[in-house]
């Protein structure tokens, strides 16, 4: 556990020895063990990773909303403590916060990987949409793990690896009395997405000096060409890598090719 924002305790995970080379940060919905596929194909020897439950999510506690992106970058600092300048990988909602967190405490990274990050042109304010409102009318308990499993397999995750969608059943679930319930409560993540848009890390980027990653899957709707060029513009330092066939939830669906990119800025870090 490390202390964030306003004592909130947040779950971290870590492996290897020694300083940190990496921290990873997941997607709002879901907890720090879906990094765990793309960890175990990381070859670079020796390394060492340390990663997160955002709060609200995983093992974390929830707060209170609104989750302002002030506190949630605290909530990095709070648990890289003081750790020397890290690579940062960070995955939708997880690629934006450390983007900003760069910004508001330059030399926090070294090297940044944002996978699809949450990070859009003004009006900078807070939207209850289709997707906040749909996420509040989820389902949050199932008769059985094998059941949620199932369900999700199924469905909304059915291009994931097998190990990817177990991670995040085995971790992102705990049993009740109920059932196999969601840790990360409808009420959170929908307030997550509603603060999506509501800071101006899009007009902060031009101040990162540290060599970023930019990844986007070229199916995903979040991220078409026309916002990834835009975005790619007014970083200082950018790659962009468009993978095929991919979508918003790439890391999940390819962590071969995540674990790779890993493998190259490590060193160049």
């Amino acid at each position: 556990m490390a202390e964030g924002s306003n004592e909130i305790r947040i779950a971290t995970d870590r492996g290897g020895d020694g300083t940190v080379d990496v921290l990873f940060v997941h997607a709002t919905g879901f907890c720090k063990e879906v990094w765990q596929p793309v960890i175990d194909r990381v070859s670079t020897q020796p390394w060492s990773w340390l990663s997160m439950d955002l709060r609200g999510h995983g093992g974390s506690d929830p707060g209170s909303s609104p989750n302002d992106w002030d506190l949630l970058i605290h909530d990095v600092f709070g648990v890289i403590d003081d750790e020397p300048a890290v690579v940062g990988v960070g995955h939708s909602s997880g690629g934006g916060l450390i983007a900003r967190a760069e910004a508001v405490r330059p030399g926090t990274f070294r090297h940044l990987v944002l996978i699809e990050p949450i990070i859009f042109p003004p009006p900078f304010q807070r939207i209850d949409g289709p997707l906040s409102e749909g996420t509040r009318k989820r389902r949050t308990v199932f008769p059985s793990r094998d059941a949620a499993f199932e369900r999700f397999a199924s469905g909304p995750f059915g291009s994931w690896t097998s190990e990817s969608l177990t991670a995040y059943i085995d971790h992102g679930f705990r049993a009740t009395g109920a059932g196999w319930e969601l840790k990360c409560s409808p009420e959170v993540e929908a307030d997550f997405y509603v603060e999506g848009l509501n800071h101006d890390t899009w007009d902060r980027v031009e101040d990162i000096d540290v060599p970023v990653t930019l990844i986007a899957g070229e199916r995903s709707s979040t991220y078409p060409e026309t916002h990834l060029n835009a975005l790619a513009s007014r970083f200082r330092r950018v790659d962009v890598i468009v993978v095929p066939d991919a979508g918003h939830l790439l890391p999940m669906e390819d962590p071969g090719l995540i674990a790779r990119i890993v493998d190259d800025v490590i060193p160049a870090g």
